[in-house]
């Protein structure tokens, strides 16, 4: 009788080397399948947010859309004529500003002169560098010099500061009346 190592189909006749061989085969491709499958299922889910992000990408077809209308309804407005316009309230702002603190300087200065006193016109100064937004404003012109230019004309010398930069100047008075304001940094300007 034959032997089984002399039949072709037995398994006796597979040597043991390529049962093993085998086997590690099985679990490589195992293996192969899993990463597969993770894979796919990444991939899933990375298209699956694609996806959202689309949508909400498609919200900025319908921003477009309407920042064209927008265009079209105001493509009339003339951008240099708008800016010469606030420019001009801005002048405009700054001229009734003026004419209001002269007004209230005034009525102060009518009250300092009745009641004689060379104070109001110091107070007037203080409030009016303080408008321009200076700080610290000191009156440097003394008491009696400011008595005497409450109802007639000089300067009143000041120092003030601005930003923490000390500044120096002189206040014009007119009748009473605080005509100009000449305030300058401390330091000298470099060309």
């Amino acid at each position: 009788m034959p032997t089984a190592e002399a039949i072709p189909g037995s398994l006796e006749a597979v040597p043991a080397w390529m049962a093993e061989a085998a086997f590690w085969l099985a679990v490589a491709l195992l293996l192969a399948a899993i990463a597969a499958a993770a894979g796919i299922w990444t991939l899933v889910a990375r298209l699956a947010e694609l996806r959202r992000q689309g949508e909400r990408l498609a919200a900025l077809d319908e921003v477009r859309h309407s920042l064209a209308a927008l265009v079209t309804w105001r493509g009339d407005l003339d951008l240099r004529r708008l800016e010469h316009l606030l420019i001009d309230l801005r002048d405009t702002g700054r001229r009734l500003e003026d004419v209001l603190l002269r007004t209230a300087e005034g009525a102060a200065g009518a009250t300092a002169g009745a009641n004689g006193g060379g104070e109001g016109i110091g107070e007037r100064v203080v409030n009016r560098l303080l408008a321009l937004g200076y700080e610290r404003v000191q009156v440097v012109t003394r008491p009696e010099e400011l008595a005497a230019l409450a109802g007639g004309d000089g300067e009143i010398l000041v120092e003030a500061r601005r930003a923490g930069v000390l500044h120096k100047g002189r206040i014009a008075v007119r009748g009473g009346r605080l005509a100009d304001v000449d305030v300058q940094p401390a330091y000298p300007a470099f060309p």
